[in-house]
C-alpha cells in the first residue's frame, strides 16, 4: 500500500515540477551568474555622466552635451552586452533544469517499473478485472494483480484530468 501512495505522490510531484523550473533556474542563476564589479562600475559611471549631463544646458554647451551623450551611449552598450550574456546563460540554465526534471522523472519511473515488474503492487479478486485482467496485471501476468506500469498510467491519467478540471 505504501508503494501505491509513493508512486501517486511521485506522479503528482513530477507533473507540477516543470511549472516551477523557471523559479528553480532563477535561484541557480543568481548564485552562478552574479553581476560583476566591472558591470557595477559601468552602471555607476553611466549614472555619474547622466547627472553631469543634466547639469549642462543643451543650448549653451551643445558640443559638450553630446560628447557626454556619446560616452553614455557607449557605456550603456557595454552594460547591455554584459546583461545579454548573463541572460543567455540564464536561459541555458532554464533549459537544463527542464531537461533534468524530465530525465529524473523518466529514470524514477523506469527504475520503479524494472524493480517491480515481477510482483503486483496490489492483488484483488480476478473477477473484478475480467475483460482487462492481462492489461491491468502487466508486466506481472498474475490474475487479479495490479502491475506497476498500469498503476503509473492510472495515476498519470488521474493527475492530468484533475489538473484540467482545476484549470492548472
Amino acid at each position: 500500500m505504501f508503494l501505491l501512495i509513493f508512486i501517486l505522490v511521485l506522479v503528482v510531484v513530477f507533473s507540477y515540477l516543470p511549472q516551477y523550473s523557471p523559479l528553480i533556474s532563477k535561484h541557480i542563476s543568481k548564485r552562478l551568474f552574479k553581476i560583476t564589479d566591472e558591470e557595477l562600475n559601468l552602471r555607476t559611471q553611466v549614472k555619474d555622466l547622466k547627472t553631469q549631463q543634466e547639469s549642462i544646458s543643451v543650448t549653451d554647451h551643445f558640443a559638450k552635451y553630446f560628447k557626454l551623450q556619446r560616452q553614455i551611449d557607449k557605456l550603456l552598450d557595454n552594460v547591455k552586452g554584459k546583461a545579454n550574456a548573463r541572460l543567455q546563460k540564464t536561459t541555458m540554465v532554464t533549459m537544463a533544469v527542464k531537461i533534468s526534471i524530465h530525465i529524473i522523472h523518466i529514470l524514477f519511473m523506469l527504475s520503479l517499473i524494472l524493480s517491480y515488474r515481477r510482483e503486483p503492487l496490489l492483488v484483488m479478486p480476478a473477477q473484478w478485472f475480467t475483460p482487462l485482467a492481462k492489461l491491468i496485471a502487466f508486466p506481472t501476468g498474475i490474475a487479479g494483480g495490479v502491475g506497476v506500469t498500469f498503476w503509473i498510467l492510472a495515476c498519470n491519467t488521474v493527475v492530468q484530468k484533475g489538473r484540467r478540471l482545476a484549470g492548472v
